[in-house]
């Protein structure tokens, strides 16, 4: 790791990038993290290291076993649960957005739709993720909701993690946009209650579709290993 920069507090910067390593799996889940190692790495002394960990820990990405620190293992249920939590706390962000957005919010909103086609045409995955992220991101600034905001920020961190370690070949393919959408449409017309309903069915089709490819990726792997076995 390069030394940080003393421009913002030095836990601060500690934990986004801890985070960011984390999120990336350069930090895998349940690698063991000691603060004297990682005080060290960065030319920092262990207090700003332990504070960036009890952040990390209240975001739910470390877990304290009785001092010994480590990255969190979610499970199939962990990632379901968070499902659940993001259907209810996006439904409310569309509702909401839908009352609010004003016709220059939709124009950037249907601009990252048109970015976000484009991606899909040259197939590059990595502008994929990241204006489906920023389309989700926005509709969540727009709902105007700053407690919102914050709720789904942590959701959205162990959500990711879920993908990286559960699913390590998560894609929906070009299935969602026509969702994106749907959802972009209900918000053109101001009706709260339909954006809200084709962002509930969004999420749940991508929930599905993660169960889908959990259990797919089961049976590959279960597959290999008994081919292992036989040669």
């Amino acid at each position: 790791m390069n030394p940080v920069k003393r421009v913002d507090p030095l836990y601060q910067q500690i934990y986004k990038r801890l985070e960011e390593e984390i999120l990336e799996g350069k930090i895998m889940p349940g690698e063991r993290l000691i603060d004297t190692k990682i005080a060290s790495d960065l030319g920092v002394s262990r207090s700003p290291v332990r504070e960036a960990f009890r952040k990390l820990e209240r975001d739910g990405l470390l877990v304290n076993d009785e001092g010994n620190i480590s990255v969190f293992i979610p499970s199939l249920q962990d990632a379901k649960e968070l499902y659940q939590v993001r259907i209810g706390l996006e439904t409310v962000a569309a509702y909401w957005a839908a009352k609010h957005i004003t016709d220059d919010e939709l124009k950037r909103l249907s601009q990252i739709l048109i970015w976000t086609e484009q991606a899909v045409e040259q197939k590059n995955t990595q502008n994929i993720i990241a204006l489906n992220t920023k389309f989700h991101e926005i509709i969540i600034t727009y709902s105007r909701n700053n407690q919102l905001k914050k709720m789904m920020d942590n959701t959205r961190s162990l959500i990711r993690i879920c993908r990286n370690t559960i699913i390590k070949q998560y894609n929906r393919s070009d299935s969602f946009l026509e969702e994106h959408y749907g959802v972009f449409r209900a918000m053109s017309i101001h009706e709260p209650e339909l954006a809200a309903r084709k962002m509930e069915q969004h999420i749940q089709n991508d929930l599905k579709h993660f169960e889908e490819s959990y259990i797919y990726q089961n049976k590959m792997e279960s597959a290999n290993k008994s081919r292992r076995l036989l040669t």
